[in-house]
């Protein structure tokens, strides 16, 4: 046996003099690298370039997760939302062990041509196995260091400490997103609470423009600003965090759909509805055009993710006339100004929001009461 010191890098366990065992040798260290690079790619777009939409294993695992869940459909509405509260968690825990797994199984292959030459037993004698591949680079990756199998050879002493500190800023940009994520999480959380509770526990943007108007120009102004604001964080975090999509902890009002439901009217009827009236310029202003356009920039984006097996759209022209006219008579009694012939404005911007919302309902299996149903 060659001394530590002239041991060649592709060194393939049990082999003899011939170009065969250097071809595996060579293809095993060229899969290895190629699953590693995967893997540190699918992180860098996720966790550090968010927004780029990109992703090589995080796009395909997101449909792959939400195909699955979506069989729950089947269940019974009941059963299928219960099951659907874990598909954001799953999401998560499932990026993370698919990464861990790329990483470990490349930085594997890459060690096992190695194993009896560039990387042996610190005493007694080398197993030539893709177990103790694994479990060598398990341990390099989560830097533990236990000692037992150790790298003899400059190359793969190099190639171990990056494997090592791959596996630090791995662990610690996973950490940081997953912190991210359920922070905003949780600010989305309150949002939705928020809104909820403006609209009298009904979900419906008629009840949050009532509230508007009754609580006079001071309050309803800052309480604008504050949802543009929220509604503009919203369409920020959805471009960064996709998975935030498919969270919502079986409270009807706390998933993604109702949240864009009750804003999206809520700003349909003040554009529409609500005539304009020198003492309530905050019912016009700035507010609820940033609210406008952070819905059609959400609605946009949806219409444009990628065609999965939801439904048809359905037109519910006659029932959305029926129920303007009983919300623009709750807005009247409220002492709201409304617009004449304001039906057929608000049906119109009904029928290009509504499909986008439909669709993505129909993907995380949420339903609403249809129109006349609250």
């Amino acid at each position: 046996m060659p001394s530590h010191g002239r041991r060649p890098l592709f060194a393939y366990p049990g082999q003899v003099a011939g170009k065969q065992h250097c071809v595996v040798a060579f293809l095993l260290v060229v899969v290895g690298a190629g699953l590693v690079a995967l893997a540190l790619a699918d992180v860098f777009y996720t966790v550090l370039f968010p927004g780029s939409g990109r992703g090589p294993v995080r796009r395909v695992l997101s449909r792959a997760v939400l195909r699955a869940f979506r069989l729950t459909r089947h269940m019974g509405r009941s059963r299928a939302q219960r099951a659907m509260a874990y598909c954001g968690p799953v999401h998560v825990a499932a990026t993370l062990g698919v990464w861990f797994v790329l990483l470990l199984t490349g930085w594997a292959a890459i060690y096992r041509p190695a194993l009896g030459s560039g990387v042996v037993a610190a005493t007694g004698t080398t197993q030539r196995t893709w177990a103790t591949a694994l479990y060598y680079s398990g341990y390099t990756l989560t830097t533990l260091g236990l000692g037992d199998i150790v790298a003899v050879t400059p190359a793969y002493r190099a190639v171990t400490v990056v494997e090592a500190a791959t596996g630090f800023i791995s662990f610690t940009l996973v950490i940081s997103y997953f912190v991210s994520v359920y922070t905003t999480l949780t600010a989305r959380n309150a949002f939705a609470l928020a809104l909820h509770q403006r609209s009298g526990g009904t979900g419906r943007g008629v009840d949050v423009v009532r509230a508007l108007v009754l609580e006079g120009p001071t309050a309803a102004s800052l309480h604008l600003a504050e949802v543009a604001g929220e509604l503009r964080r919203l369409v920020q975090t959805d471009a960064s965090y996709p998975v935030l999509r498919s969270f919502h902890y079986r409270r009807d009002y706390d998933a993604l759909p109702q949240i864009l439901q009750t804003c999206w009217e809520t700003v349909t009827l003040l554009q529409t509805t609500v005539a304009p009236d020198a003492a309530r310029p905050e019912l016009h202003g700035s507010s609820v055009s940033e609210m406008a356009a952070c819905a059609e920039q959400m609605c946009a984006r949806i219409a444009g993710a990628p065609p999965s097996d939801t439904a048809a759209p359905t037109s519910d022209h006659d029932a959305w006339m029926a129920q303007h006219a009983s919300m623009a008579a709750d807005l009247a009694a409220a002492g709201s100004p409304v617009r004449s012939n304001a039906a057929a404005a608000y049906v119109a911007a009904r029928e290009v929001w509504s499909p986008a919302l439909d669709a993505l309902a129909h993907d995380l299996l949420y339903q609403w009461p249809r129109p006349g149903e609250h």
